[in-house]
Parts: structure tokens; sequence; C-alpha cells
């Protein structure tokens, strides 16, 4: 019951923010495009959308025109670091920084934008796909550290299927409830189906690698494996940041999106420090949260499965995932489908191998071995969406499958034991 309590608060700020962020300025608001596949453009004549005459009025406008995550962000964020530094219970820790993560990710995705506003198409794109993901990164980085593998991996899939069954599912029931039958473009969906398959694989080969070959000098083998496997996938998604962003950029884009494009509220520089002081606070954020995890799911009775597949992609991704549910409602698919399948890829072929390659770094064995239940929930997903995108069209029938599919894990997960003999990732 104190659970559901906590969970029912958070759950309605997280709303609450999300509503905020329909607002002009969001992370992926109106005329922008959504991270992933954002070439960012370049204005060239100073009488077009002129910006704040000064960095302390951009400032200004930036949390005064977003009340409620402002206001998330001064009562969490001091809450989150008093109950780490007085050593309250765990689960109070948890949870105020939990809910605090959500304005400092909205924070570091809007300095992210008025960087990128300032840099040319390529390297704005890049850094708009690079500091997409930094929460999740930081996640990772601070899961790693604390010794949870099992909740890096866990994190990692659960946002991988949180944007391709939870977002995609809204995006396609709310758009199809609207209009009747929604189009998008084939061949840049089969795109990243083709990349997602490749993750699939990637993380497959060594899952069942280890479990069939159960010797100590095996697991010493696919430990490398895993990491020369993810130095290669990080090469794969730099090709992919390639081919999306100059080679076929065509394939991204909505031809009949508007060209508005807002101008950014802070100056290069400015927007730098912010971007920076909000990644260094959340790093501190990220690490509390996760040191208090053990104290929580035991006070909780819920399994660190359940809080890594189910909870923790919620915080790093709740401007993305009301985006595509907007952009879906004004039919414009492809600006959808960026967000889900696109932040779904650059889980698969970014951050996977890179939270592979930080755990090598502090000598932690991250691999790719994830269980074999993960594995098999991951494979099907991808089968799944694979099948639904293969036609360029989309309905709310289909989005309705979607929603029904990650409500089937995330139940799974929910009446998981908490004991390690009923883990669904250590299970041997």
């Amino acid at each position: 019951r104190r659970l559901t309590g906590w969970l029912g608060f958070a759950m309605a700020m997280l709303m609450q923010a999300q509503h905020e962020l329909r607002r002009n300025g969001s992370k992926l608001g109106r005329g922008s495009t959504p991270r992933e596949y954002a070439p960012v453009s370049q204005k060239g004549d100073d009488d077009q959308d002129v910006g704040p005459h000064s960095d302390f009025q951009g400032l200004v406008n930036i949390f005064c025109g977003h009340k409620i995550l402002t206001t998330m962000l001064l009562v969490a964020l001091p809450a989150g670091f008093y109950a780490h530094h007085i050593e309250m219970d765990p689960q109070y820790i948890f949870l105020f920084n939990f809910v605090a993560i959500v304005p400092l990710a909205w924070l570091i995705g809007k300095a992210t934008e008025d960087v990128a506003a300032k840099l040319g198409e390529a390297a704005g794109g890049l850094l708009n796909a690079t500091f997409g993901n930094v929460v999740e990164m930081m996640l990772c980085v601070s899961g790693i550290r604390n010794g949870e593998i099992i909740v890096v991996q866990c994190t990692l899939l659960g946002s991988i299927l949180s944007n391709l069954l939870l977002v995609m599912g809204c995006a396609f029931l709310a758009g199809g409830l609207i209009h009747h039958d929604q189009r998008y473009n084939q061949a840049g969906a089969a795109t990243q189906c083709s990349l997602m398959s490749m993750s699939v694989f990637a993380i497959g080969l060594p899952t069942i690698y280890t479990n069939i070959l159960k010797q100590d000098e095996e697991w010493e083998h696919m430990v490398a494996v895993s990491r020369w496997v993810s130095v290669m996938l990080l090469g794969v998604y730099f090709a992919y940041l390639v081919f999306q962003l100059k080679t076929h950029a065509h394939l991204f884009q909505d031809e009949d999106a508007e060209e508005e494009e807002e101008s950014p509220d802070l100056s290069a520089p400015a927007a730098a420090v912010l971007l920076l002081a909000s990644t260094v606070v959340t790093s501190f954020a990220t690490d509390y949260l996760i040191e208090a995890l053990k104290g929580t799911v035991e006070t909780w009775k819920v399994s660190r499965e359940f809080v890594g597949i189910i909870m923790l992609p919620i915080i790093g991704n709740a401007a993305e995932h009301y985006t595509a549910i907007t952009v879906a409602m004004r039919n414009k698919m492809d600006l959808a489908l960026g967000v889900a399948a696109g932040s779904s890829c650059q889980m698969g072929l970014l951050v996977t191998p890179f939270s592979v390659l930080v755990g090598w770094a502090y000598g932690a064995e991250m691999t790719l071995n994830f269980h074999a239940f993960q594995l098999a929930v991951l494979l099907f997903s991808v089968f799944l969406v694979t099948t639904i995108l293969n036609n360029g069209r989309s309905n709310w029938l289909e989005g309705y499958i979607l929603l029904i599919t990650y409500l089937v894990v995330a139940l799974v997960y929910f009446f998981e034991g908490t004991g390690e003999d009923a883990s669904l990732a250590t299970l041997d």
C-alpha cells in the first residue's frame, strides 16, 4: 500500500511535468525535430527569430515558462540531496532523486538544443544524438560503480522496451484514434528494424554462448568478446549517424513538416555552462538514487529488475515520450518513429556498448551476457515491432497490441520475487 501511494505520487508529478512540456521550449517542442533524427537548422539571417536580449532573460524564460518542472526541481532536488546527507530512509532518498532527475533531464535537453543551434548541421546533430541519452548513461555508470550490474542491464533493456512498446504503442493508439490511417517512411522504419535486429544479435550470441559453455575460462572469453563487440557496435552507431544525418537524411524526415524553428533562449557559452552544471548535478542525483536502491526494493518488496526495466526508463525519457504522442496526434508519424524507434537504436548501439566499456574501465565484468529470459523478451519485442512496421502504415489496433505487450512484460517483473532464487536476471 505504501509502495502504491509513493508510485502514485511520483506518476502524478510526472504526468504534470509532461503536460507542461507541451509548451514552447520543451525538449522536443513545437517545430523542433526529435533528438535522434534532427539535423539542426542554421539561421543565417539576423532578422529571423531573434532570441532573448540577454542570457539572464533567457534563463527567466526557461524557468518561468515551465513552472511545474521548475517546482519539481526546486523541491525534489534539495530534498534528495538533504535526504542523502542526513542518511534518511533509503526509500525517500530514492523517491526524491527519482523525481528530481526528471527536470534535470529536461534542462540537459534544453541546454543541448541551444548549444546545437549555434553549431553546424553535422556537429549539432551529433551533439543532440549523444547528449540525448546522457541521463541513461549516468544511471548506468552509477550502477556499475555501485556493483549493480543487474540493474544496469535491466535499465538498458527497459529503455529499449519502453521506447519500442510503450512509446510507439501510445503514439500509434493516440494517432489512430484521431486519424483513420497514418503513413510513415517505410524505408526509414526498415533501417531502424535492421539496426535493432543487429542489437539483438550482438546481445544474443554472448548470452547463448555463456549458457551453453559454463566453464570459467569460457566466461573470461565471453567478457573479452563483449568488450570488442561493443567497440564495433559504437562504430556501427557512428556509421548510422552519418547515414541518418548526411547521406540518407531524407529517409528520416517528415516531408510535410513545417519548417519552423524556435530561437535559442541562451547563447552558446551560457548554454554550455548550463549543460555542464546540469550534467554534474544529475551525476550526483543518479549516484544517490542507485545507492538507495537496495534499501528501497527491500522496503517496497519489488525486484531490482522491475525498478530497472519499468521505473528507471521513465525519468530519462519523459519529454520524448510525451512528444511522440503529441506529434502522432498531429499525424506526423515520421517524427513519432524518430523518438520511439530511434531512441531504441541509440540504447542498443550507443548506451549498451558504452556501459560495457565503462565496466571495462572500472574493472567490472559488465558484459553483453543478459539473462536468457531478458533476451527472449527483447527478441520477441523486436520481432513484433518489425512485423508492425513492415507496410508503412499504422492504426490504433497496432498501438493497442504494443501497449498490451508492454503491460504483460511489466506484470511479469512486478510479480517477480525479490530473492535471488526468484530473479529473472540471475536464475541459472
